[in-house]
């Protein structure tokens, strides 16, 4: 007697040429075969009904996403397609549900989302922001003072994803230094935290975190960072913020200077990092998350400077095999457990053996 084969779990995926190259979806359908987990790419130019049917929608579309809001008449065709498909196919589950995706395309929605779940944490915190919507030099100093943003300030591109131009900032040093970055923007106060960035992957219910270089620590004053950064007061620092945090960068951006090596930097604390997972994770109802993360040098807080949906995982370990767990575990989840809207109710933040408690990986 044969024994009857478990029904193929069907999984519709899209990403961009540029992901499934970096990503490596070959790799990943290799994995999934061996799970009885078929993956089929969609073909957002042609109707998504017409493709189906599947059991779970897989996606990257923060770059379609910024072209749409580019006004790109093809991308805004396939965000609607896509957004009418999930809105007439609750049953389908997505990762990750497009409003969070929507609301991280968008740092002020991101920064406004954290300081508000962070309003009553003791150790973690986002920076103070504002939008700048003018190269008003007075409307902006206002804009500043009402918001407590303090100089240094980081200034970034209202859009968080869809090219280069998305990690291209500045640091500026006071007022008039505004005028040096393009706006609309958004501007950040820049706080010291010894060049290092913590960056979370996270897979679901489970995390790592990596360590990689940041941005030295800048200090602004009288005699702005002169003799102490090697930069005037008056010079506004141009950089990429992917390339200055790349594993193997030496660029002199991250290269502390003598005054700053001497200090202690807090060790890194596993546990906030798995508040930190929980609390984003929970806000946003996603599973496929980078958050991006700085010790402050002088309090030892947790500043939370970017969250980005479906990140890289580079340097990751089984990435692959994660991910594909995360595909069977929501899977099984959402076909017993139903809230009355018809959602997957929010996972706890433990991996399905065992807590959470460490990612494995050093922070010292």
């Amino acid at each position: 007697m044969e024994l009857s084969k478990s029904p193929e779990i069907v999984v519709g995926y899209w990403f961009n040429d540029k992901k499934c190259q970096k990503f490596g979806v070959e790799e990943l359908e290799a994995v999934c075969r061996r799970r009885d987990i078929k993956l089929v790419k969609l073909d957002m130019s042609s109707p998504l009904e017409d493709q189906g049917p599947f059991h779970m929608i897989l996606h990257k579309v923060t770059a379609l996403y910024a072209q749409a809001l580019s006004d790109d008449p093809k991308a805004v065709s396939a965000v609607k397609m896509l957004e009418n498909y999930t809105a007439n196919h609750p049953e389908v589950y997505i990762i990750d549900p497009l409003p969070g995706v929507r609301k991280l395309l968008l740092r002020q929605e991101t920064y406004e989302l954290l300081q508000h779940i962070l309003k009553d944490e003791k150790e973690v915190f986002t920076p103070r922001f504002v939008l700048l919507p003018t190269s008003d030099l007075k409307a902006n100093e206002v804009l500043l003072k009402e918001a407590n943003v303090t100089f240094p300030v980081v200034c970034k591109p209202l859009t968080a994803g869809g090219g280069k131009e998305a990690h291209e900032m500045d640091v500026v040093f006071n007022q008039n230094g505004i005028s040096d970055c393009a706006v609309p923007c958004v501007a950040q106060s820049f706080i010291n935290h010894g060049a290092v960035l913590y960056k979370l992957f996270v897979l679901g219910p489970v995390w790592f975190v990596v360590v990689r270089p940041s941005l030295k620590n800048f200090y602004a004053g009288v005699d702005g960072c002169f003799g102490i950064n090697t930069f005037t007061e008056r010079e506004t620092v141009h950089f990429n913020s992917h390339h200055v945090s790349k594993a193997d960068s030496q660029s002199p951006l991250n290269q502390l200077d003598p005054v700053d090596k001497a200090e202690d930097l807090p060790k890194a604390d596993p546990a906030v990092f798995n508040r930190i997972v929980s609390l984003v994770r929970e806000a946003l109802n996603m599973d496929l998350l980078g958050i991006d993360v700085v010790v402050e040098s002088s309090t030892g807080k947790y500043g939370i400077i970017d969250v980005n949906a479906f990140p890289s995982y580079d340097s990751v370990p089984s990435v692959m095999e994660h991910l594909v767990d995360l595909l069977v575990f929501r899977m099984n989840r959402c076909s017993v457990v139903k809230n009355s809207e018809g959602h997957s109710h929010p996972l706890i933040f433990a991996s399905p053996d065992q807590p959470q408690e460490d990612s494995g990986v050093d922070t010292g």
